[in-house]
């Protein structure tokens, strides 16, 4: 849990600097949420929620545009 809140904290420090979160950060993000996403401190669930479905939106959206990627 101290792992999800660290890193919970960590992007939106990012956000507040408008700096880019990376593609990995997000999939960590992602699997973490699977296993803490319900017992997250009160003050992080709406952040937690807001970012879950931000991330999770994209990262389909990025699965489907790279599909057809030409190497």
């Amino acid at each position: 849990m101290e792992e999800f809140v660290k890193l919970v904290e960590h992007i939106l420090y990012m956000e507040n600097f408008n700096t880019a979160i990376t593609p990995d950060l997000k999939q960590k993000f992602i699997e973490l949420n699977r296993t803490y996403g319900n017992n997250v401190p009160d003050k992080y669930k709406a952040d937690v929620n807001r970012l879950y479905n931000s991330f999770r939106d994209k990262q389909s959206v990025e699965v489907d545009s790279n599909a057809y990627a030409v190497s």
